[in-house]
Formats: structure tokens, sequence, C-alpha cells
């Protein structure tokens, strides 16, 4: 543990409570940039940091800013008696660094609420864990390669209806894995496939994959979402190429849902509105991906025939507990009540975060609660276990 944190008293403070839970390897430092000199020459293992924002020297959140530059990803729980449209400003910067977060943690604190953040220390980790995300970025020629040796895979995660438990479908995530076992989470290529212009064929051949994968679970009730950029649609030929694969695949559009992100900008609005618009006659669901986090949500709203709308886990995790997130969160719901959208929340982690969604009235959740990403060689065999599932306390009860 590292204890960032300019008064001797919250030092001793926190490192009392720490102690009280059993914990020993404890440093200090008063300085963001004395943090800053100990996390650049740790070797594998990084420090949990709890980092307060008000310093003297180098404040927290530049300390936290420094971190994302230098990719520097140690856990981090932020410490502070500040206002909490600030807090949530800096949840927001280490989310968009890729920081891993664990919480924040309102002065003065309480030993239980410490001890329930630190219950989930490795949660945020990539499967390979925190070391693996030094590694270098992988280039075009590497990216190019992995996609013609079938690396990248489609992981499925279950959408759960809220009101009757009901598995309903599942999201395609992509994962790039070697054949060593090594797992290059997508916030590591994806921006790398855009910018050299292979998305088309990576969202190809995941499609191509998951259609097979669906298929196989011969349940017509079941759909499945695709993450869909918005620049694929400002191809004319990507509509008329989606619905062909589909078609020969023996799948319905009506069981193929494109999440498409709301913050995206349309770079030719009239070849991209009709893609959107024949795609949706031929049946393919619509869902606006990430709702609330861009900045043209109700112009995207009022032009697209969107199906579903797709709350961020931003809006989602610790909203039980967090006012401001809270609010958005109803109206998010309240949003998709009115426009005759269900919605799905992300990022739902505990069973708070299940009743509270359940309370507003919110139509599906997805999330770590009832389960992770898995590959296609689980996905049978864990949906066969799960499909007849008729009550939303049997997935509190697991």
């Amino acid at each position: 543990m590292l204890i960032v944190e300019d008064s001797p008293f919250q030092r001793e403070l926190l490192c009392a409570l720490l102690r009280g839970l059993g914990l020993q390897r404890i440093q200090q430092v008063d300085d963001g940039g004395a943090a800053l000199a100990i996390l650049r020459h740790c070797d594998d293992e990084l420090p949990l940091l709890l980092v307060d924002l008000e310093m003297p020297g180098m404040n927290g959140i530049e300390l936290l800013q420094r971190l994302g530059e230098e990719r520097i990803f140690c856990e981090v729980v932020v410490v502070s008696a500040r206002e909490e449209a600030l807090i949530c400003t800096v949840e927001s910067m280490l989310q968009a660094a890729g920081v891993p977060l664990l919480g924040s943690l309102r002065k003065p604190i309480e030993g239980r609420d410490l001890h329930r953040l630190l219950s989930q220390t490795g949660q945020q980790r990539d499967d390979q864990g925190r070391a693996e995300r030094l590694r270098p970025l992988p280039n075009e020629a590497e990216l190019e390669s992995a996609i013609q040796r079938g690396c990248i895979r489609p992981f499925y995660q279950p959408k759960v209806h809220l009101r009757s438990g009901r598995v309903t479908g599942y999201e395609v995530l992509a994962r790039w894995l070697e054949p060593d076992g090594e797992l290059i989470p997508p916030a590591d290529f994806i921006p790398l496939a855009t910018g050299s212009g292979q998305l088309c064929e990576l969202t190809f051949n995941l499609v191509r994959q998951a259609m097979q994968h669906l298929l196989s679970l011969q349940d017509e009730s079941i759909s499945i979402s695709l993450n869909v950029d918005i620049s694929l649609l400002a191809n004319r030929h990507f509509a008329d190429d989606l619905i062909h694969l589909v078609a020969s695949a023996h799948c319905r559009p009506s069981q193929v849902i494109l999440e498409v992100t709301e913050s995206a900008l349309m770079d030719d609005p009239l070849v991209t509105l009709a893609s959107v618009g024949r795609l949706r006659l031929a049946g393919f669901g619509l869902s606006i991906d990430d709702y609330g986090t861009g900045f043209s949500t109700l112009r995207q709203l009022s032009r697209l025939p969107f199906t579903e709308l797709k709350i961020d886990r931003a809006f989602v995790c610790e909203a039980h507990q967090n006012r401001r997130a809270r609010a958005i969160l109803y109206s998010a719901i309240e949003t998709g009540h009115k426009l005759g959208l269900p919605c799905v929340a992300e990022g739902v982690e505990c069973k708070d975060d299940l009743l509270l969604l359940e309370l507003l009235g919110c139509h599906s959740g997805q999330g770590y609660l009832f389960a992770r990403p898995m590959p296609a060689e689980l996905l049978g065999d864990w949906h066969e276990r799960h499909k007849s599932r008729t009550s939303l306390s049997e997935w509190c009860d697991e």
C-alpha cells in the first residue's frame, strides 16, 4: 500500500485502519511527486495507491494524470473531503486514462468503507495481471496477422431481463488471444484497427464467428449484440455486406442488435443514415451504446431508429451511493420509457446495483454479477445451465 496524503493525522489514521485489516506493507508520502518517484521505480508488483486530492506540492489530480500518461497502472482509491462533483470528474479522468479505480472514500474515513473497497482489489486488473499492462502496444502488421490467424475472437457477456431474470442475449466483445495464452485487451487494438483501416475486416471476422455460435445455441429467443463503429456505416457497401453475411449464415437479422456509440460523429450523414435505415428495414436491432457519455445524445436519438438504449457503466457503478450518478441513471431510464426504448444497464456488479435498477424500472442488465465475458467454448454450457431461469432472485442467490 502507498498512502499519498499531506496531513500527518490522516496518514496515521489510514495506517491504523489498514493495520486493523491485517495489512502491514504500508508506505507513506506527503506529496504526489514523491509518490510518482516511488511508482516509477517499482518492479512488476505495483502498490495499491490511496491518494488525497489536495496537497501543497504535486496534488492528487496531477499525480493521477501523470500515472495515465506514463502508463503506470496501479490500482487507485481516491480519498478526499471535496465535493462529489469534483470526485466524479477525477473518476472520469481515471477511466479515460485506463487507470484502474477501486473507488472513492469521503473523509472522515470509516473502516468498513475501506474494507469494502479493498476487498475488490484485483478485480480491475487484466487477466494477465498488472505487469502485462506495461507491454508495448501492438503494431499494424501484428494486428493484420492476428486477424488472419484467427486470434481475435468473440467473448460473450449475457444480458438479463430484470423483471423475469431470463437471459435474453449476449454482447460480443472482441478479445485478442495468442496461442501462448496471452490476452490483449480491446483498448490496446481497437483504436489501432480504426486508425489503420482494418476495423471493417476485424468486424466482419467477428460477425462470422458470432453467427456460428448463435446458431449453435439453438435458441431463437436469444439475440447477439455487436459493436459497430459508426464510421463503418459511412461505407456505402457495409449494410449490403452485413445483410448478406447474416443471411448466408442462416441467421435472422431480428436476432442481431447493432450497438452504435452515441458520441461518434457522422462523417457522411447521407450514407450513414441510409445504411442505418436499410439495416433497420432488414430487421436488425439498433442500440445507442454508452448512453449519456457523448455530446450528441438528443440529436442522435431524433435522427436514428434506435430500438434499445444502453446506459454506460459509469452511471450504474455505485449509483446506489452516489446521488449525482443515481440522478443521471434515473433520467436515462425515464428517457427510454418515454421513447418506448428498453434500457440495458452495463456494469451491474453487485446486488445493490441490481436492486436499484429494478426499482427504477430498467429493462435489462449486463455485468459481472451475472457473468464475466466468456469464450465461445464455455458459452453453450453456460447457456444451458442458465437459460431457464424465471426469477431475478436466482441471480442474487448464486
